[in-house]
């Protein structure tokens, strides 16, 4: 019963997370879902986002995964670009593997050079947890506003998104060595230390 309690508050919070309203200009950063629901429906934020003016540009983050050879963001991006037609304003990158080396390596998309803030685009939940790391990671960076794609209402898949972020907090709070330890064996080994082999 606490779980479920504990599981019905945090998707509670998780609903004031959404800034679309207060977004008048910036650059789209989009993440990765390896859920073809989920992806779909961060894209058609994004492009909506796109559509209405409110992002002048998009960055799809996320997915690289060697050991699968595949690289999530990208076919974000050819999926938003053939979505919308808007081939020149949409990117990826195509190095980051999660949520931490994706805000990371955001200093050096050249997507987002001279945006005036930064537009996190995903699921409400997932939200929550990469401004918290953004503002850990960014050092100065343009400030993040938040807007949360569709998600299913479906009590299991809120269950299930719910206790995959509490695992992802616990990992963000480990050590980095240990973090990038877990991450190998669940992603593969990330581009530095592919590059450092």
């Amino acid at each position: 019963m606490a779980d479920l309690l504990a599981t019905l508050l945090f998707f509670g919070l998780t609903r004031f997370v959404d800034q679309t309203g207060q977004i008048t200009d910036g650059a789209g950063v989009v993440f990765y879902s390896s859920s073809p629901r989920e992806a779909a429906a961060r894209i058609d934020k994004g492009i909506a986002l796109l559509k209405a003016g409110k992002v002048d540009r998009l960055v799809m983050v996320g997915g690289h995964r060697p050991q699968e050879g595949i690289v999530g963001s990208q076919e974000m991006a050819l999926s938003a670009i053939r979505k919308s037609g808007y081939g020149a304003r949409i990117s990826a990158d195509v190095t980051s593997r999660d949520t931490i080396s994706g805000l990371q390596n955001l200093a050096d998309q050249p997507g987002l050079t001279g945006a005036r803030q930064l537009v996190f685009v995903s699921n409400c939940m997932h939200l929550m947890r990469a401004k918290t790391i953004y503002h850990s990671v960014a050092h100065g960076g343009p400030p993040a506003r938040s807007a949360c794609a569709k998600s299913s209402l479906n009590p299991i898949d809120i269950w299930k998104r719910a206790h995959y972020e509490a695992a992802a907090w616990v990992l963000y709070i480990l050590p980095a060595k240990w973090r990038d330890s877990i991450l190998d064996r669940l992603r593969g080994q990330g581009p530095t230390a592919t590059q450092a082999l």
